[in-house]
Parts: C-alpha cells; sequence; structure tokens
C-alpha cells in the first residue's frame, strides 16, 4: 500500500511537471473556448490534463479519478483522486500568474493528501492529514486574534450567486477592513494560509477540486471550515460552497450576517 508520503511525492512531481508545460503558454495570446458563461478553457487546461492523467493513472492504477477536464458522475466514490488542471484559468489567460494545478487524495470520505502548485511563483503548499501544512519547506501555523472589523474578507464571486449570496456578501463587506476578489480558489487559499486575509467566502459555482487540497491545507493549519448552510463539508458530490476562517469565533460571525 502507497504512504501518504509516496502519495504527495508523487502529487509534486505531476504538478512539477504539469506546470511546466502550462508555462510553455503563459503570456501568450491564444484563443480560448468558454465551457460555460463562467469558465473559459484553454489549450494549456488540455495540456495539462494530458499530463497529469498520464502520470496519475501510472501511479494510482487501482484508485477512480476525478479531473475538471472529464465527465464525472455522482454520487461520487469514498476514496479517489481528485484535480483541477488548472485553477485560475482566467487569470493564466490574462498573463496574472496566480494560477496553480491542484491535487489531492480523498479516503474514505475525507481529503487525506494535498498539493496545489503555483507554477508562475514556483510556490507548493502541501499537506497530509494529521502531519501539517507547508508553503514550501516552510509549516504553515495560523494566528489571528483580529476582530472582524480588523479582518481582509477574501471572496470567490460570478454569475451563479443568488440575491441572497450578494447580500450576505454586502453586509460582510460593511464590516470588514477590507474586502478581495481573486477570481482563483487556489490563491485565495495561498493568502489565507500566507496571513494576507483572514476570511474566505465562497459561495457558489466551486467544485470538489476547487477545495479538497486547500481545506485540508487550511485545516491542518489550524483554521476551521463550514459550507454556507453552516455544516460540515460533504466530499461526495462535484459543487461545493466553503466559509472559512481562522478561529471559530471569527467563523461564526459570518453567519450572524447572513441575509
Amino acid at each position: 500500500m502507497i504512504s501518504d508520503p509516496e502519495i504527495l511525492s508523487i502529487f509534486k512531481f505531476a504538478s512539477k511537471a504539469a506546470g511546466e508545460e502550462i508555462l510553455k503558454s503563459f503570456g501568450k495570446l491564444g484563443n480560448f473556448d468558454l465551457k460555460d458563461p463562467m469558465q473559459i478553457l484553454t489549450q494549456a487546461d488540455l495540456d495539462s490534463h494530458l499530463i497529469l492523467e498520464k502520470i496519475l493513472k501510472e501511479r494510482f492504477p487501482d484508485l477512480p479519478f476525478v479531473m475538471e477536464e472529464q465527465h464525472n458522475s455522482e454520487p461520487l466514490p469514498g476514496s479517489f483522486i481528485v484535480c483541477d488542471e488548472l485553477d485560475g484559468t482566467t487569470l493564466f489567460s490574462r498573463g496574472i500568474k496566480e494560477f496553480s494545478v491542484i491535487l489531492a487524495y480523498v479516503e474514505n470520505g475525507s481529503p487525506k493528501v494535498g498539493c496545489i502548485y503555483f507554477p508562475a511563483l514556483n510556490i507548493y503548499v502541501t499537506s497530509i492529514r494529521g502531519n501539517g501544512t507547508y508553503i514550501n519547506d516552510a509549516r504553515i501555523k495560523l494566528q489571528n486574534e483580529r476582530s472582524l472589523d480588523h479582518s481582509v474578507l477574501s471572496l470567490e464571486i460570478n454569475n451563479t450567486f443568488q440575491d441572497e449570496d450578494y447580500r450576505w456578501i454586502s453586509n460582510m463587506s460593511k464590516r470588514t477592513l477590507a474586502t478581495r476578489a481573486l477570481a482563483a480558489t487556489g490563491a485565495g487559499f495561498l493568502e489565507l494560509l500566507e496571513g494576507k486575509t483572514d476570511i474566505f467566502m465562497n459561495l457558489s459555482g466551486a467544485k470538489i477540486w476547487d477545495f479538497a487540497a486547500g481545506v485540508l491545507a487550511f485545516e491542518e493549519a489550524g483554521g476551521f471550515v463550514l459550507d454556507k448552510n453552516g455544516k460540515s463539508l460533504e466530499w461526495n458530490k462535484i459543487r461545493m460552497s466553503a466559509i472559512m476562517g481562522k478561529v471559530p469565533e471569527l467563523l461564526k460571525k459570518v453567519y450572524e450576517y447572513k441575509s
């Protein structure tokens, strides 16, 4: 049976290989297609998919895969590899560096190993359940004694939002020090783990491949995560929501302003 550190090593190798291929077209003008009104698809997404699929199937022949650039059926299996071949494709297409390759191993319905790699920044966010979170070689331990009015709120906003989502975001933005939207979930996790932001709200439109590695990393660093209804996240479906806070008291405050 392959160990968790070995899984992480494979993830780092695979994400690096995919990232090197992605960088070949970064900063160059290229065509893209719309997968739906809120998501674009570039050749880099497809190239990354082929590289990851080849490596992962060779190394994990007995595990199913849940990947953004393929058809996936629900309910999801209990244990699987989940992958976002290019998170932040819109950023990538505009020459913005905070795009990433995201890999996670979900075992018995819970993320256990995760890797987020930022090719243009050469940064890894890695985590193993019970063994902490690292940004490159530095172990991360969250610290936050800030009140809500001294917190920086990070958001994902998209055209799947309902009116109540916008009202909730508005209520929160009025009560925090500043509000920031990055248009890439992986980048949102990186800033949260680096201590640049304090709360992360992703209410609609996100998928399991956006969250699995980042939620594991955040929890292993000491953070707290619930879905938009205040319940624990479930890892058996594609579409998800998540609200993250560094301390329970701060997370509780977020729900007080839900309209």
